[in-house]
Parts: structure tokens; C-alpha cells; sequence
């Protein structure tokens, strides 16, 4: 991932911390004062609370986009690295399969197609790749982890199922709240 990127990417999340403490003109939103009796009288400027709640509004969605911009600009840096790695350990295969045969290209390929569906699971903001393992043998992958719903579930197989090299995807995802898929038959 590129340094800038990171750089702007922590530079949103901070902006979004300090944000409720920035920005909101002080207008007295509380009046507390004494009658002559001694009775404490209480004035709340409901404009002046409206007027502060839709500024903060307004600050934490253009917070929100600037963080979904920095997001996808980092899910991009981080999609292109996996894809440059893919390639890089395909290049190696290559070269080691020249060398010492072709057991040794399979198995590297096989990592460069986990490396391949990591980067397109990064490149989809509604899947969270931090929760899917990824593995791949012979071509063939198996997901594996825990998603939020069947939709995510879904969409992380037919990512994986459209990555070059891939043969077929085992999906043991499980959606939270719902028992595990059961892991498939196979053939003796």
C-alpha cells in the first residue's frame, strides 16, 4: 500500500475524532439567571441546539464521505498490491518451474490465485475480507469465516468463482446467527 494512502486514511480517522469538538459556533444554548425573588429561571434557545445539531450533521457526513472516498482509495492501493503480487509469484513460478518442475509452479500458482481473489474480496466494500480465509489447492478454493449476511456470503463466492485460474470455490462461510453450511460430500 502506497504511504500516501495510508497517510490520508489515518488523516480522515482523526478528523472524525476531533470533529465534535470542532467547527460548532458557541452560541449560549443555556440561559440560567436569578429573578428578583431569587428564583432560578432556565431559557433553552431551541434554534440555537437545531442550528448546532444540523451543523454537526453536516460535518459527520462530509466526514462520512471523506472517509468512504479514503476507504476505496486504499481498497484500490491495496487491490493493485495483491494483483502485483499475484503476478510477481506467477512470474516466479514460471521461473522456478523451469528449475525444479511442475509441482513447484502448482503450488505457486495456487498462491498467487489466493493473492488474486484477496484483492477482488478488498475491492468490494460490502465484503469485509478480514473475516473470509482464502485457500487454494490445485486451482480449487475454499472460503472459509464468518459474514454478516447471506448476500456478503453470496457475493464473496461469485468473486472468487470469477478469478482467473480458479477451477471451482468450496464455500463454508457462515452467516452470524445461522448454523455452518455443511462442508461438501466428496466422492471416494
Amino acid at each position: 500500500m502506497k504511504t500516501r494512502e495510508l497517510h490520508k486514511a489515518l488523516a480522515f480517522c482523526l478528523g472524525l475524532t476531533i470533529l465534535p469538538f470542532a467547527g460548532c459556533q458557541q452560541r449560549d444554548v443555556v440561559d440560567a439567571e436569578r429573578d428578583a425573588d431569587g428564583d432560578t429561571r432556565i431559557h433553552v434557545d431551541g434554534d440555537a441546539v437545531d442550528s448546532n445539531f444540523e451543523q454537526a450533521e453536516q460535518q459527520f457526513d462530509r466526514a462520512g464521505e471523506e472517509i468512504k472516498e479514503g476507504a476505496q482509495q486504499v481498497g484500490a492501493a491495496v487491490q493493485e498490491g495483491a494483483e502485483q503480487l499475484g503476478d510477481a509469484v506467477q512470474e516466479g513460478a514460471e521461473r522456478i518451474e523451469a528449475e525444479v518442475g511442475p509441482v513447484a509452479r502448482e503450488v505457486l500458482s495456487d498462491a498467487g490465485i489466493t493473492a488474486k481473489v484477496k484483492a477482488r474480496l478488498v475491492a468490494d466494500p460490502e465484503v469485509n475480507p478480514f473475516h473470509i480465509d482464502v485457500d487454494t489447492v490445485d486451482g480449487r478454493v475454499t472460503l472459509n469465516g464468518k459474514v454478516r449476511s447471506e448476500d456478503v456470503r453470496a457475493e464473496a463466492e461469485k468473486l472468487a468463482s470469477r478469478t482467473e485460474g480458479v477451477k471451482s470455490v468450496v464455500n463454508l462461510i457462515q452467516v452470524a446467527g445461522q448454523e455452518p453450511p455443511a462442508p461438501p460430500e466428496t466422492g471416494r
